[in-house]
């Protein structure tokens, strides 16, 4: 990997010292950067050029100087307190005059807008990679503070980058960002019903976050990552699976061989990391996830090594071609479960054309008593008198009014139970699909129900129905009560005017007594 680093350190040190000191012995952690020189011919730097020398550091981040003789404090010098640099010069003149001494240089490293700097990439991924494993992941977890990712700003120029999904490793030049994963609480939630691992549930991490996306130059940073890459899928896949303090990885794989071990962190072999990291992929992403791990877990448990997780290169493969055999074997009962949900759709088809058949019905019986009842009034005034004008007289025109509000009465009445028929049809539809998803997947059964386009369609139509059939039935009403009133006044005009013109009488009169 090209990188120039920016070696801040050894230009203050410079500062300093009259003679050349290269410094090695620097510790880069995930909040500051440490190192500790002995001068032998101190020298007393200028601000300016302490100054320049300070535009290496990062504006998030401070410095702090400490210099000691004979073990002793003499001053300390803090960016972040915008102290005066040439008080404390003045300070440390003469122990810097003197001929020995010894200085401590610590940048405290902020985390802004979750950036962090790295002085020293090397070094600091040294660091990393003596953590236990527990304790790489709070490291990350605390950088990541709640948020979707973190980016590490290398402070020098590099010809190379790392990243993952949300980790990434870049020049301080860079305007990458982390989007974040979006399905992170939907795996985690996953794995509660299907593994078992503490890690998991308390750093809330899924493999993506560690996946290498573009790799570095640098193979300390790769396979630290690939490492965690291997541990984090097995967590996802095997049955039992913790990391204690000391790196001690205990865990269990219930598949054609049972395997309870325990192995420690570094034996882990690193070559298999993205073999482990498909079957991941594929047995979590769609699809049937309880029938899926089943078969990883059977076929891992016959490919891969106990003690260093060392896998086949045809795992994969195998997995995915067991699942073809599988899913051929299970065909038939897929087909006729299919089958099955078919034959109970066009059930439910024929309870909708019941439905408004029942509704259409009655209609058609209720016309049909009022016409008949019409028809036997007018026939009977026909054959005894020789017209049908005298037939409707006030006992026939009440009992026709009356007939007309009883098959009002049964529109409402088959309307109400129309309803309650409406209610029970989506009721033993909901309990359709309920009943099928222990044994198809909720996607395959919309699939099978098409999204519920022909239920929808069907509620739809008995309503359209319902409606076009309640219009008729009213609008039918509505002519036979005017046929009536009119066939009525025809045969008692006086009555009907004599009655009119008492009730106007009344009103006037009721109106001059008032006022």
């Amino acid at each position: 990997m090209k990188i120039r680093m920016n070696n801040i350190f050894q230009n203050i040190i410079s500062l300093f010292s009259s003679i050349q000191i290269n410094i090695t012995d620097i510790e880069e952690k995930y909040s500051e950067v440490n190192v500790c020189v002995a001068c032998s011919d101190g020298r007393i730097p200028s601000t300016s050029d302490f100054t320049d020398v300070l535009s290496m550091l990062n504006k998030r981040d401070s410095l702090h100087i400490s210099i000691l003789q004979n073990d002793e404090l003499v001053a300390n010098y803090d960016t972040s307190k915008n102290g005066n640099f040439d008080t404390y010069i003045k300070t440390c003149s003469d122990c810097l005059k003197s001929n020995s001494f010894t200085i401590i240089l610590t940048i405290t490293k902020n985390n802004v807008e979750q950036k962090i700097s790295v002085y020293y990439l090397e070094r600091f991924l040294e660091y990393l990679s003596k953590l236990s494993f527990n304790f790489f992941l709070e490291v990350i977890n605390n950088t990541f503070n709640g948020k979707s990712g973190i980016i590490f700003e290398i402070q020098g120029k590099t010809s190379e980058n790392f990243s993952t999904e949300t980790i990434k490793f870049v020049s301080i030049d860079s305007s990458t960002k982390t989007d974040g994963i979006s399905f992170r609480a939907e795996r985690i939630n996953k794995i509660k019903n299907l593994c078992h691992c503490s890690i998991v549930t308390k750093y809330s991490f899924v493999p993506e976050d560690f996946h290498p996306i573009t790799e570095s130059g640098s193979s300390l940073l790769n396979d630290l990552f690939k490492k965690v890459t291997l541990l984090y899928s097995s967590m996802f896949l095997f049955d039992i699976f913790d990391v204690d303090g000391l790196n001690n990885i205990s865990y269990k794989l219930n598949g054609y061989k049972t395997i309870n071990r325990q192995v420690n962190h570094s034996d882990i072999h690193i070559s298999s990391f993205d073999e482990y990291y498909k079957i991941y992929q594929w047995t979590y992403d769609g699809g049937n996830i309880v029938d899926k791990i089943g078969l990883a877990r059977n076929i891992l448990s016959l490919n891969f090594e106990k003690e260093s997780f060392k896998l086949s290169e045809t795992t994969f493969e195998a997995i995915k071609s067991g699942y073809k055999i599988y899913q051929k074997e299970n065909i038939k009962q897929y087909i006729e479960i299919r089958n099955k949900i078919s034959d109970q759709l066009i059930e439910l088809q024929n309870k909708a054309d019941k439905i408004i058949d029942s509704f259409i019905g009655d209609f058609k019986k209720s016309l049909f008593t009022v016409v008949s009842f019409f028809a036997t009034v007018i026939v009977i005034r026909v054959v005894s008198k020789g017209d049908f004008s005298g037939g409707f007289t006030t006992e026939v025109t009440f009992l026709s009014i009356g007939f007309l509000l009883i098959s009002a009465g049964i529109m409402f009445f088959a309307r109400w139970e129309i309803s309650k028929q409406i209610g029970r049809y989506e009721e033993f539809y909901k309990q359709l699909k309920e009943r099928y998803e222990d044994l198809l997947d909720k996607s395959d059964i919309r699939r099978i129900l098409n999204n519920d386009k022909d239920f929808n369609s069907n509620k739809k139509f008995i309503e359209q129905k319902r409606r076009n059939y309640t219009i008729l039935w009213i609008l039918s009403l509505v002519i036979l009560l005017i046929v009536v009133l009119t066939l009525f006044c025809i045969n008692y005009p006086c009555t009907i005017v004599d009655g009119f013109l008492t009730i106007i009488q009344k009103i006037v009169l009721c109106f001059t007594k008032n006022t």
